[in-house]
């Protein structure tokens, strides 16, 4: 089992929702150019993905970029309306999901992502962690393994896996509930991508309340404590001119700025941050991450 003290290799710190309207988008972007991010989830699916995308694969040597998967914004294009969370959460629990009609919708984010990134995604994600659900989880696997399972495992995607130990999210007591649900949703994805030869992280911390009783700054304390041994952190980053809209619960936080300043002004964060230095241009960002021979199993 691995120990709950400080890991061995250094935390990767992603933000999510690039492309889900130019504030956010250009927080993370100036958060990159800081060195102040591990890795940004792109939403191919909304409207501003593809310009948004070019600046973002121009910093491709300094940071990994990954595929942020959505079926609950603007997905299929905007042609029909997208899934309510708890419709996908409760349909794939009782296997109503259309497996087959949710893997097209895979492919053509995965396609979106390599036209506008010009290479497979470095990770994988979800928009409200929706790819670790049931069924939707079998239409992730098969596009993965349809895609990548004949590539060097140098190159596939890492799949960000949002759980933890039970001890670990107890220690930190940060959106106890939602971070012990989506643990609880994540059970077995990880062994089976394993099985079919896809990384994955090892420990995640990132819940938060948005600004339910803790600043940014306190909750980025718990979300550093009882790292894993190859921990990701995800975080929400916007600026005052974020817009308001259906697609984003999270407006008042980023026009707020308060992870955006909270990140830029961390003086600790150096020392824990892993910084992406790409060997190739066709190596996985997270390789030497990955390959971090400090770390072994059982410690």
């Amino acid at each position: 089992m691995a120990s709950l003290g400080a890991p061995p290799a250094k935390i990767v710190l992603c933000a999510d929702d690039f492309a889900l309207n130019p504030g956010v988008s250009s927080a993370i972007l100036a958060l990159v150019d800081k060195g102040r991010l591990s890795a940004v989830s792109g939403l191919t699916t909304m409207q501003g993905w593809r310009e948004q995308a070019k600046d973002l694969a121009l910093r491709a040597d300094r940071v990994a970029i990954g595929l942020h998967l959505d079926l609950s914004a603007r997905p299929f294009s905007g042609a029909r309306p997208a899934y309510p969370i708890g419709a996908l959460l409760w349909q794939g629990a009782l296997g109503r999901l259309d497996v087959a009609d949710l893997a097209k919708e895979f492919e053509r984010q995965f396609d979106a992502f390599e036209e506008a990134v010009g290479r497979a995604p470095d990770h994988v994600d979800g928009h409200h962690h929706v790819h670790v659900f049931l069924q939707i989880r079998d239409a992730l696997v098969a596009t993965l393994s349809r895609r990548y399972a004949q590539a060097p495992i140098h190159q596939r995607p890492l799949v960000r896996i949002p759980s933890d130990s039970a001890r670990a999210i107890l220690a930190r007591r940060a959106a106890l509930h939602k971070a012990l649900f989506v643990a609880a949703m994540s059970a077995g994805l990880r062994e089976r991508l394993r099985r079919e030869g896809f990384p994955c992280n090892e420990g995640f911390s990132g819940f938060s309340r948005f600004g339910k009783g803790r600043s940014f700054d306190e909750e980025l304390d718990l979300f550093l404590k009882s790292p894993g041994r190859r921990h990701m952190i995800m975080c929400h980053p916007g600026l005052a001119e974020t817009k308001a809209g259906a697609a984003d619960p999270l407006v008042k936080r980023r026009r707020e700025e308060e992870e955006y300043e909270t990140l830029l002004a961390r003086a600790d964060l150096p020392s824990w941050l892993f910084r992406v230095e790409r060997r190739g241009g066709e190596a996985n960002a997270f390789a030497q991450w990955l390959e971090d021979k400090t770390i072994e199993d059982g410690q």
